[in-house]
C-alpha cells in the first residue's frame, strides 16, 4: 500500500506542476468554452475557461503507471519477455495483468471525454459538445465491453485484493 500511495503522491505533484503550463497552452490555442449568448448570467462567467483539463490528471496517472509497471507490461507479451530475458530484467509482479483493464477504461473515458470537449470547442455546435444520448451509448459501449472483458477475461481479473485480508474476494459476475 505504501508503493500505492507514493506513486500517487508523485503523480498529484507531476499533475500539478504541468498544471499551469497546460492550461496557458489550452488558453493560447483558445480551448476554452463557449458560452451561448441566451444562456443564464451565471454561465456568462466560464466563458473562455479552458476545456480538456482532464489531460493535467490523465497524462501523469498513465505515465506513471507504465513507467513503474514497465517490466510486467512488455512481460506479458512473448517478444517482451523474451526482450526482458536477453537483457536480464527480473519479472516483478506490482499489479499483474489486471493492470491493463483498469488503464484501459480510463483511456477509453478520456476519449470520450476528450472528444465531447472538442466538439464543444470546434464541433458544428459550438459549446454543446456532444449529444447527450451520444454520451450515454458511449459509456454504455465503454461498461458493457468492459463488463464483457472482466467475466471472460483471464481468472486473476475474477477476484479482488484487499488491503488486510490473506485471502482475494471472489468477485465473478458481480459488475
Amino acid at each position: 500500500m505504501a508503493y500505492s500511495l507514493f506513486l500517487g503522491t508523485i503523480t498529484f505533484i507531476l499533475a500539478v506542476i504541468w498544471g499551469a503550463p497546460l492550461i496557458g497552452l489550452l488558453k493560447k490555442y483558445g480551448l476554452g468554452k463557449k458560452i451561448r449568448i441566451d444562456g443564464p448570467d451565471s454561465h456568462q462567467v466560464k466563458m473562455g475557461t479552458p476545456t480538456m483539463g482532464g489531460l493535467m490528471i490523465i497524462v501523469p496517472v498513465f505515465l506513471i503507471t507504465v513507467v513503474a509497471n514497465f517490466v510486467e507490461i512488455v512481460s506479458t507479451t512473448a517478444a517482451g519477455d523474451a526482450l526482458l530475458d536477453r537483457l536480464g530484467v527480473a519479472r516483478q509482479a506490482f499489479f499483474g495483468e489486471s493492470l491493463l483493464v483498469p488503464l484501459g477504461i480510463m483511456i477509453a473515458f478520456a476519449a470520450l471525454g476528450a472528444v465531447d470537449d472538442w466538439a464543444g470547442v470546434r464541433g458544428h455546435r459550438r459549446g454543446e459538445g456532444l449529444r447527450g444520448r451520444w454520451q450515454f451509448l458511449s459509456q454504455l459501449i465503454i461498461a458493457t465491453v468492459t463488463a464483457l472483458v472482466l467475466h471472460f477475461g483471464p481468472p486473476q481479473l475474477h477476484s479482488l485484493a484487499l488491503p488486510g485480508l490473506a485471502e482475494k474476494i471472489d468477485i465473478n459476475g458481480l459488475w
